[in-house]
């Protein structure tokens, strides 16, 4: 796992992603709506709205939701898998950051330029989130986390530690406008 100060609120998302180069075999829409529901506690999947990849490859809306998590599937052009759910406000910058990996940029490459987005205002988080995702070399290998947005906060402000752990809740990027409380859910 790659540690960088300027960035990491999708670290935990997509870290380590490259794109294969290598066509990607089709997943059916119901397939991409289960799997990319699967990182949320079951009371909060009815709600979503589920993005998908059609055979162009293209993100596509899959289901509406009434909620206000969105979920993205695993994206096949990418060599690992990862499903992600996040708070709506969020958007715009899962977007940009899966962009930035389907395009070839490396973790510490894409979360400075996603940092280097945010403090020129040409991307903007909301003060809060919440995103919860699955990442792993497949399907049947993988972490789960949650992961609470608190741009700017540093451990001082919180009492969390900065040390990762898988045993307790810990502060990813503090003093970045992409700190967030990452929390294993294994």
């Amino acid at each position: 796992m790659t540690r960088l100060t300027v960035g990491g609120v999708v670290v935990a998302v997509v870290v380590g992603l490259t794109p294969t180069g290598a066509a990607a075999q089709p997943v059916s829409a119901e397939q991409q709506i289960e799997e990319g529901l699967s990182p949320l506690p079951e009371a909060m999947r009815d709600d979503a709205a589920v993005k998908g990849y059609d055979a162009s490859g293209a993100l596509v809306t899959l289901r509406e939701g009434a909620g206000l998590l969105t979920c993205i599937a695993d994206d096949p052009a990418v060599r690992a898998y990862t499903v992600t759910c996040f708070h709506r406000g969020m958007e715009d910058y899962i977007t940009r950051s899966l962009e930035l990996t389907k395009e070839g940029a490396d973790t510490p490459g894409r979360l400075q330029t996603l940092q280097a987005e945010i403090d020129s205002g040409a991307l903007m988080l909301p003060d809060r989130g919440v995103v919860y995702q699955r990442s792993g070399l497949d399907v049947d290998i993988n972490d789960a986390a949650m992961l609470i947005f608190l741009p700017s906060a540093t451990a001082d402000a919180t009492g969390l530690t900065a040390l990762p752990s898988p045993q307790h809740p810990w502060l990813r990027e503090p003093g970045t406008g992409q700190a967030h409380v990452s929390i294993s859910m294994r």
